[in-house]
């Protein structure tokens, strides 16, 4: 690593460049196949079905989506001190009335100001330490811990009454629907690695590792265990994102939950959409099993009123499935729909072996692809109705081949179709294989580069008394109309 300061040679590429070792490494390599041929390959055109094929659940068109997305922004806080670093992330959900929405292009073009009408916009933000800022008298990791349990249990909703914080959502998922869990055991004590005792029993005001352990301070945040990835003397973005990946379904969860304990007959009429698969992921992987045990609860108590689940969706924009389906885009028809089967992901996306149990760790809904009737891709997530893993362990036949499996038949998603045909209808060319509600959460979501990174750069500095750069932040404050 350089010196501040300090700059590479002109030519201090070429020995890397000219190194026979390097050259004959990357030669030995190989990367996954971004060419198909001119005619489509079996393995794609045997797994795919036209979407007016698939089986549809009786219910109503839906009336309203809402979809989350978040962003995220790690800064230095101290000038010449870099690893000093503040935390930020933002995240919104984005309400749209599809029927409004439809509207607004009556006339070919799209009227704004009835797409404004259509949409309601709530966000929800936070901030965290990173390395090298403590509360007095407290490590870095226990002042994350308590930043953090601070920041789940003050952001939150209050679209159906009383307020309903990120942390109501966490222990939500750790009860049922309508009724959030009382406490929770945590796996080990975050202070004495203590492992799954009574003593470690938190509510959503925290606990203690009682005697005849540690005697520290517990938090319901900390079963997710994300203080795990914290960095006390370097970048902790990963602890961000993760953190920001969990709120975001948690927020999720609040809407949800919030419609099921007071209009449970608005669900059945919603189509919900995250940024991202329905997927945990890293230490806070553990949590899928209360995303299924919660889903399943719910369309078990939707049933017995009679009422159909919700339509929930994850859309991915990039990674390596958009990277295939993108590579493969041209061998699927338009209006059809491609089941990811294990085997397939495991020999043409992740390179694994063929009996690897691909998503047991991490989903709570299957992947699929599908064109839409414009010909653009979406690679979704969708859960199983009523339930269940949507991934599950490969069964070898006899032949080499795969046993067929419930979490690969199109039944187990009776609202795959109607998920695709929305969707199919809020389209948008602003990016490319982009919905409406997604680029809409996205834009009120994002926190920028440039100008938007350094407001953020300068709340940091003022609010921890850091000497600041030359430009005010108050130049950032908004004015009223005629002030100068």
């Amino acid at each position: 690593m350089p010196y501040p300061e300090e700059r590479a040679s002109r030519i201090g590429h070429v020995p890397t460049a000219l190194s026979p070792a390097i050259v004959e490494a990357m030669k030995r390599w190989e990367t996954p196949s971004l060419e198909v041929g001119d005619e489509a390959p079996a393995h794609i055109t045997k797994r795919l079905t036209p979407l007016d094929d698939l089986p549809r659940d009786q219910r109503p068109d839906p009336s309203f989506t809402i979809a989350f997305d978040g962003s995220n922004q790690e800064v230095e806080a101290r000038a010449g001190y870099p690893s000093v670093r503040v935390g930020f992330m933002q995240i919104a959900g984005v309400y749209v009335d599809i029927v409004r929405f439809l509207h607004a292009n009556q006339t070919g073009l799209v009227d704004a100001r009835e797409l404004e009408k259509a949409q309601i916009t709530q966000t929800v933000n936070s901030v965290l330490p990173g390395s090298n800022v403590y509360l007095k008298g407290t490590t870095g990791v226990d002042t994350w811990r308590m930043e953090f349990a601070r920041a789940f249990a003050e952001a939150g909703i209050s679209d159906f009454g009383p307020k309903f914080t990120l942390a109501d959502a966490l222990m939500t998922i750790h009860g049922r629907p309508g009724r959030a869990a009382t406490e929770l055991t945590l796996s080990k004590c975050p202070n004495c690695d203590s492992v799954g005792m009574p003593s470690q029993t938190v509510t959503i005001k925290g606990g203690t590792c009682s005697e005849p352990l540690c005697g520290a301070s517990l938090h319901a945040t900390d079963v997710l265990r994300i203080y795990e990835e914290y960095t006390k003397d370097g970048e902790n973005i990963r602890t961000l994102n993760l953190s920001m990946n969990i709120a975001e379904r948690l927020l999720l969860v609040s809407y949800i939950d919030g419609f099921y304990r007071h209009s449970p007959y608005r669900l059945s009429q919603g189509l919900f959409i995250t940024d991202g698969p329905l997927a945990v992921y890293g230490a806070t992987a553990p949590m899928k099993s209360g995303f299924l045990r919660y889903w399943e609860q719910l369309c078990a108590d939707l049933e017995a009123r009679d009422l159909a689940p919700p339509l929930l969706v994850g859309i991915e924009k990039r990674g390596n499935f958009a990277d295939h389906a993108h590579a493969i885009h041209s061998h699927i028809p338009n209006g059809h729909v491609m089941m990811l089967d294990t085997p397939y992901i495991n020999e043409y996306i992740n390179n694994e072996r063929p009996d690897h149990f691909y998503g047991k760790d991490e989903f709570y809904g299957r992947r699929f692809f599908y064109k839409t009737t414009t010909g653009e891709m979406l690679v979704v997530t969708v859960p199983r109705v009523p339930g269940g893993r949507p991934y599950e362990k490969p069964q070898p036949l006899f032949n080499g081949s795969f046993k067929r499996l419930a979490a690969e038949d199109y039944a187990s998603y009776p609202t795959l179709r109607v998920t695709l045909e929305t969707l199919d209808l809020l389209q948008t060319r602003l990016y490319p294989n982009a919905v409406i509600p997604v680029a809409l959460a996205h834009s009120a979501s994002s926190l920028p580069l440039g100008t938007g990174r350094s407001v953020l750069t300068l709340l940091a500095q003022q609010s921890l008394g850091m000497p600041q750069d030359s430009i005010s932040l108050s130049r950032f404050k908004p004015q009223r109309y005629g002030q100068r």
